[in-house]
């Protein structure tokens, strides 16, 4: 399911650098941004094999549930990843 997300304060530079990378890779700056997101969540997690899938499985397990702490060794992220989606 997707949904809506928005941005507020970004500083003009890193808007600014998006929208040049968004042009280089024929991407509006709204696809950009959500396959930088992507990217940087994969290599937090450190997953292996299927990434997107694996992530998106463990999202959705974990959406919506009153008081979940992500502990994503249990979805096979591997070690203490806890660590790096909080900071």
């Amino acid at each position: 399911m997707d949904v809506d997300l928005f941005i507020k304060k970004m500083p003009g530079v890193i808007k600014e650098l998006i929208g040049r990378e968004a042009f280089e890779n024929r991407r509006s700056v709204n696809q950009e941004a959500i396959s930088l997101l992507e990217e940087a969540l994969v290599a937090r997690v450190g997953a292996t094999g299927n990434k997107r899938k694996r992530i998106e499985a463990y999202l959705e397990g974990h959406a919506g549930a009153a008081g979940a702490t992500p502990v994503m060794a249990d979805a096979g992220f591997g070690a203490a990843p806890q660590q790096a989606l909080m900071s």
